[in-house]
């Protein structure tokens, strides 16, 4: 069985949009930093290059879920010689 296109593009754009959405909430967060000395919880901690790269990747991967999301609504087009004479008054 074949998958259509716009199946394909909705399930990738779900996959990927749960998953730039939940990284982008783990990097921001950073449950597993500590900094006793700022603040107490993790969040108010600094972030490093390295965090600061990931969370970005992981709101990339989010826009490209949504763009994917995007395309699957848009409809296709068939040509005008698959369509047949209808509204043809010839």
């Amino acid at each position: 069985m074949k998958a259509s296109g716009k199946a394909a593009f909705v399930t990738l754009g779900l996959l990927l949009t749960l998953a730039g959405s939940a990284g982008g909430v783990v990097m921001f967060l950073q449950p597993w930093r500590s900094c006793p000395e700022i603040d107490d919880s993790s969040a108010g901690c600094p972030s490093t290059p390295g965090d600061l790269a990931l969370l970005g990747l992981a709101i990339a991967v989010l826009l490209a879920g949504v763009a994917f999301l995007v395309m699957s609504t848009k409809r296709e087009r068939i040509p005008l010689d698959a369509a047949g004479s209808f509204g043809r008054l010839d």
